[in-house]
């Protein structure tokens, strides 16, 4: 196989950092086992990095296979491998994952809608 270039950063604390750094990825790997709705798969879209991972807990609402970054089959290292060699051999499927990831969260997570979800929630609630 082919090496991948990586690059230790040390640990980046502030917001601007972060995002230059998601931004300067070309994909970003959540190998995690379970989670919820991580906020560096979503940190990495906002920023239009794709992300790869394995199709648990709440990854398949952040990351559309083949559109937004690919997800992997449970527990499996070789599919996790298939999928980072999937986004870095093309240039151009790249970007189109980029774009899509980046307007998904927009689309989905935008401050403005996940206030507007709140506000009707709560109308809902103190209004019954």
């Amino acid at each position: 196989g082919q090496a991948l270039k990586a690059r230790y950063t040390g640990t980046l604390r502030d917001e601007v950092s972060l995002a230059l750094l998601y931004s300067a990825a070309d994909v970003f790997v959540a190998p995690s086992l379970q989670e919820n709705l991580p906020n560096t798969v979503m940190e990495a879209a906002a920023c239009g990095t794709p992300s790869v991972a394995f199709a648990v807990g709440g990854l398949p609402e952040l990351v559309e296979h083949g559109r937004t970054g690919y997800l992997a089959r449970p527990f499996e290292p070789e599919d996790l491998a298939r999928g980072i060699s999937w986004i870095l051999e093309d240039d151009e499927r790249r970007r189109e994952l980029s774009s899509a990831a980046r307007a998904a969260v927009e689309g989905t997570y935008a401050v403005d809608k996940i206030a507007r979800r709140y506000a009707e929630l709560y109308h809902g609630i103190v209004c019954r």
